[in-house]
């Protein structure tokens, strides 16, 4: 004789069915949000240096991020290729810019310090090019000599290795920027005013020319530096980065480092946000000459230098 199946016990079957799928799911959530908790807590501790001192001698009171405070960070662009690795000659800066952020006025003033200009290098006891002092002493050296020439207090630091940069904007999936010249590179061509987007090779291309035609020289160099990490980190705070999650997270590991915990950063994220609604680009202006010392160097127009300073302290509320 057929059976006939028990409509009641089918329906009982189909909650215990979706019930066991909505479990899976929960704990591959659940282990997923592990290994993102892991994976973000390693890169944070892996990144993290921190700087020999508790604040700048610039400024009274440490800054409090928690209060969303203004402050400034430094951002050294370090080229340690093999060839200086293995000469022994350390890391110098290539570029070196200065952020002051405010999140209340919602603006970031960015300079930017030729890495020929000539500085006094703090705890060396020289006259020489500012790049220098990363590759003598580090981020600690080279903080100490950016507050001397600047008069501005450097609150924090993060670290970029040029090198490293083709495998993060690669990891992000490529950045946008609009070419702030018509020039011609390594095969590439990029048009004044016309956005174009970069993989590593042609990111590389586009910050390191300064020769060709129409690529401005060092300042021209220096404003697409800006540009593409201002790219990188408007890639790093969109939601599509998540998919990058593995590729981005160690390319970072790799090639950054800060005086800023994982803490620091997360309430950077969530407080200072508004910050980046205007973003204001500038240059150390002045000129270019051999010295006594038979050397090259950037020598800061007394007035700029000035103005620069003002405009960084001013938009820390000094």
């Amino acid at each position: 004789m057929r059976r006939t199946e028990d409509p009641k016990r089918k329906m009982g079957t189909v909650p215990k069915v979706l019930l066991w799928v909505f479990g899976i799911l929960v704990l591959l959530a659940v282990v997923a949000a592990i290994y993102l908790a892991v994976k973000i807590f390693a890169v944070g501790g892996n990144i993290h240096n921190p700087l020999d001192r508790s604040k700048s001698e610039l400024r009274k009171e440490k800054v409090d991020l928690n209060k969303g405070e203004p402050f400034t960070i430094a951002l050294f662009g370090v080229d340690s290729d093999a060839q200086r690795k293995s000469e022994n000659d350390g890391e110098r800066s290539d570029s070196i810019m200065i952020l002051s952020i405010n999140p209340d006025k919602k603006k970031t003033e960015i300079v930017s310090i030729p890495r020929d200009t000539q500085a006094e290098i703090v705890g060396h006891g020289t006259t020489e090019k500012i790049n220098h002092a990363y590759a003598y002493g580090g981020p600690n050296m080279a903080v100490k000599s950016l507050e001397k020439l600047m008069n501005v207090p450097i609150d924090h630091y993060a670290t970029i290795d040029m090198d490293g940069m083709h495998g993060m904007v690669d990891a992000l999936g490529g950045v946008d920027v609009v070419s702030n010249s018509t020039f011609s590179t390594d095969g590439y061509n990029f048009v004044k005013g016309k956005k174009v987007h970069l993989d590593g090779d042609k990111a590389l291309a586009f910050i390191r020319s300064r020769k060709e035609e129409g690529a401005g020289g060092d300042f021209g160099r220096q404003e697409r530096q800006q540009l593409v990490l201002q790219g990188i980190a408007n890639e790093l705070t969109s939601v599509k980065s998540i998919t990058n999650f593995n590729g981005v997270t160690n390319q970072i590991e790799k090639n950054v480092k800060t005086d800023l915990t994982l803490g620091q950063l997360n309430t950077i994220r969530s407080k200072y946000k508004d910050a980046n609604e205007n973003v204001r680009r500038h240059q150390l202006q002045g000129s270019g000459g051999i010295q006594d010392d038979g050397l090259y160097y950037f020598v800061p127009d007394k007035a700029s230098l000035e103005n620069m300073t003002e405009l960084l302290r001013s938009n820390l509320d000094l």
